[in-house]
């Protein structure tokens, strides 16, 4: 068993189960937003486009030195190929639904809001999904040297995109900069707390936690997929259009937590840690 994914999954739900609490106090704040969500939709298009073809490359280098198997350790190539193969995927995935952005429709902008922040998070989840590989790739090439230098700039790029995830939820009017960094702390606090369990209880660490924990971010941005791809329908069925105002800012709240969590988590396990 990978007690990994038994970890984020009880960290997931004492996780929730606090936000969700605390964010059912506040509603949604329909101001007008800083940007043209439109024009901003096509610039992400280029930019995740061009992102995909990284973690093509990625893959693609890997699997060339995986053709001399002294250069690469076993359990580190695995680790490098399903995380890069999943950031790949997402790229490709989230460039197609930020283009399908909605426009406004006669019952106000909130589907709108809750698909542009959720294609965010995707986009935020998978650009750290990439750049955490690197970092068994380092260790796989015998490049362990450089490892103290990401060790310090991936953890602390996380903090630094986490600005601009908090900002767009905010100006969304979705999720206040509070909130934000409040879930991110609980969720810090609960990933760090697992981690000093599994470094204390032996056999609870595994070298394929990272593969394990990608493929558990893989079902987490399929479930936001799903819910953002639904948004354009709304117009169409009461139903749905019902179900986005009544639990769109719930959603959004569980989704920016799940995904501080789940990064959490994995950077854990690719340093080894968990």
């Amino acid at each position: 068993m990978i007690w990994a994914l038994v970890g984020l999954v009880c960290a997931a739900a004492v996780g929730l189960t606090i936000v969700l609490r605390a964010g059912s106090r506040g509603p949604v704040q329909l101001d007008p937003y800083p940007w043209l969500l439109d024009e901003v939709s096509k610039l992400h298009v280029m930019i995740v486009g061009s992102l995909a073809g990284f973690a093509f490359t990625g893959i693609v280098l890997v699997v060339t030195l995986a053709h001399d198997k002294s250069l690469i350790g076993e359990a580190r190539f695995d680790t490098v190929i399903v995380m890069f193969l999943v950031a790949y995927l997402y790229w490709v995935g989230s460039a197609f639904l930020i283009s399908y952005v909605p426009h406004t429709g006669p019952n106000g902008d909130l589907v709108q809001r809750v698909h542009f922040s959720l294609a965010s998070t995707i986009e935020y989840r998978t650009v750290f999904l990439s750049w955490f590989a690197l970092l068994p790739l380092l260790q796989a090439n015998d490049l362990g040297r450089l490892v103290p230098v990401l060790s310090f700039l991936l953890p602390a790029s996380l903090l630094i995109g986490s600005v601009l995830l908090a900002m767009a939820a905010d100006g969304l009017g979705l999720l206040r900069l509070k909130e934000t960094y409040l879930s991110m702390g609980i969720a810090t606090g609960l990933a760090l707390a697992y981690g000093a369990l599994a470094w204390g209880l032996p056999g609870v660490r595994s070298p394929y936690s990272a593969e394990c924990l990608t493929l558990a971010l893989f079902c987490l941005n399929a479930a936001g997929f799903a819910l953002a791809a639904l948004t354009p329908m709304s117009p169409r069925y009461a139903g749905l259009q019902a179900f986005f105002e009544r639990y769109g800012r719930q959603i959004v709240v569980a989704d920016m937590h799940l995904t501080m969590l789940s990064l959490a988590f994995l950077w854990l396990a690719v340093v080894g840690a968990v």
